[in-house]
């Protein structure tokens, strides 16, 4: 132990902390301050330096830089003495207490609280008490913490709001879209949580320009191939930003209400998030309807969550962001399969011919580069991947592919040739009410089983069948919203030819898809037919390109 010369007043640290300042406000820590600063007079010690810590818990175990700072001018001796509110502004931990009390104990360090006064560690009993309190202050903590999962959980049941900042597309009460509007009723009107109007029953639309409005648009724009960071600039040309936050600062403050404009990972979160088709989610699992009115239809947000899941999906930039084809074109040339076969290595193509299998290649087409001949320079260009069958220039091939995707969907009959007919009226409701259904009977099991109605292995065998039969369900929901990559073109019009360019890159490579499957052919060399010199630019032979259309999705 070490002990302060007589006479000598005590160096205070003032340590002052509160765990949730969402407002940013510090008024918290500025009232303890200031009482521990009134103590420190009274008490006739000598300040030395003030931490304050905002906005940080003290019990979840995440770092605390100023309390940090606190040890250390302790043990180097450049304080010896603690000022705090309470016990409970500096530890929530009894463990973090315990090595506080050892520390202040060796050192001669003095504690004073405002609420619980000083702490005397030179006798048994008052050691005692200050690690009593310390596992006071963690009992309090946990109890507070199941308080709070008790009363989610309770709100889970119930489909109700849980709280929290604003989410982005409802208002602050978490319950009402921003915003709805009834298209035949004037005038703002209530809404149930069928989205039907409360005074003519008429089904709500989204406010056009509204959250809501942008973010069921998103919806259909990921759907229909296009890329988040596409969205994202649209969303910035027209000022659409995130809910404003307070958000934390360097010195661990939150600054003043701030809004941003949205990046691929935040809008990514903003559509995968159940809430939007009306669904309450609970530790990562669809547990039912939400109290509140969904801004996008169930079947159209899962389609949308397939996409952004699938973990195929590229976000990356690369050839496969950069050139239509990529991963899309297939390899037409012909591949004997009986030399593919690894059972038969005694084959011999070129010495045993008649006995060949020729098959159109199954690999994919990358972009990479061609040579132009001696001394020239390199363009881009397709090749297969898996060897040198097949190697096209790719500018005019793609330019070619999207001619003939363009022609297609000018079609007069586009629409019959293209599109499924629309499903059966109701299909959508009956299969969003069957959804629901079997999301409350798979509440029910459990409930059984906790009340000892069912056993064990009948609550898992009903769970595992019931869990199935919701898959299946969910499953047709998202193949409804599937077809709306080409549903949402103008079929059938000019006006595919005029918006084409402005599709991004995402899109364009999407409705492709769609549409056909595109086989490169081995081509002859030199001039193709018709070529003409002086007026064609390149040799490209569209007889060397095989084009297969697609049947809708039914």
């Amino acid at each position: 132990m070490t002990t302060l010369p007589q006479g000598c007043p005590r160096r205070v640290v003032i340590y002052c902390r509160i765990s949730d300042d969402r407002e940013g406000k510090r008024w918290g820590v500025e009232r303890q301050e200031k009482a521990c600063r009134e103590r420190a007079d009274r008490n006739g010690w000598k300040v030395v330096e003030v931490l304050v810590e905002n906005d940080v818990s003290a019990y979840s175990g995440k770092p605390r830089p100023k309390y940090q700072r606190l040890l250390e001018m302790l043990r180097t001796g450049e304080a010896d003495a603690v000022l705090a509110l309470s016990v409970k502004r500096l530890q929530r931990n009894w463990r973090d207490a315990f090595a506080f009390l050892d520390l202040a104990e060796e050192r001669d360090i003095t504690i004073d609280t405002i609420k619980a006064g000083r702490y005397n560690l030179n006798t048994a009993e008052g050691r005692a008490q200050a690690r009593r309190a310390a596992i006071d202050a963690q009992e309090e903590s946990e109890e507070i913490g199941e308080r709070v999962r008790d009363a989610k959980a309770d709100s889970v049941r119930e489909g109700a709001y849980r709280g929290g900042p604003r989410p982005f597309g409802y208002e602050a009460d978490g319950v009402t879209p921003r915003a709805l509007e009834c298209p035949d009723c004037p005038g703002a009107q209530g809404f149930s949580v069928d989205r039907e109007c409360l005074a003519c029953g008429a089904a709500a639309d989204n406010t056009v320009g509204s959250e809501a409005w942008y973010t069921d648009k998103a919806t259909d724009a990921i759907i229909a191939g296009d890329s988040l960071r596409s969205i994202c600039r649209h969303w910035a040309a027209h000022e659409v930003r995130t809910v404003a936050r307070r958000y934390k600062q360097e010195d661990g403050t939150r600054g003043e209400p701030e809004s941003r404009e949205w990046m691929p990972e935040e809008l990514r979160g903003l559509l995968l998030r159940p809430r939007n088709a009306g669904l309450m989610e609970y530790k990562g699992e669809i547990v039912g309807r939400a109290a509140w009115a969904p801004i996008v239809s169930e079947e159209k947000w899962r389609a949308c969550r397939d996409i952004l899941m699938n973990p195929e999906r590229r976000t990356t930039t690369g050839n496969a962001r950069v050139w239509l084809g990529s991963g899309l074109y297939l390899c037409g040339a012909p591949v004997c399969q009986i030399a593919q076969d690894r059972d038969r290595p005694d084959h011999d193509c070129e010495g045993q011919p008649d006995e060949c299998e020729m098959e159109p290649c199954p690999e994919s087409m990358r972009c990479s580069t061609s040579g132009k001949g001696s001394g020239r320079a390199h363009v881009p260009a397709y090749r297969c991947r898996s060897g040198g069958h097949v190697t096209r220039v790719a500018g005019p091939l793609d330019e070619y592919v999207e001619r003939v995707a363009i022609d297609r969907l000018q079609r007069s009959d586009a629409v019959e040739l293209l599109l499924p007919p629309p499903p059966k009226e109701g299909t959508r409701e009956d299969l969003a009410a069957a959804a629901n259904a079997l999301r409350a009977k798979l509440e029910g099991l459990a409930a059984d089983y906790v009340d000892d109605l069912i056993t064990r292995q009948q609550m898992l065998d009903g769970t595992a069948l019931t869990r199935r039969r919701l898959e299946q369900i969910e499953a047709e929901m998202t193949a409804l919203a599937q077809v709306s990559v080409l549903a949402a073109l103008p079929l059938g019009t000019s006006e595919i030819e005029k918006q084409w360019p402005s599709y991004h890159l995402d899109k364009r490579r999407a409705i492709v898809d769609a549409l056909m499957t595109v086989r490169i052919l081995p081509a002859r060399r030199g001039r193709p037919p018709g070529y003409k010199p002086g007026v064609s630019t390149t040799y490209f032979d569209p007889r060397a390109v095989a084009i297969a259309w697609k049947k809708p999705i039914p």
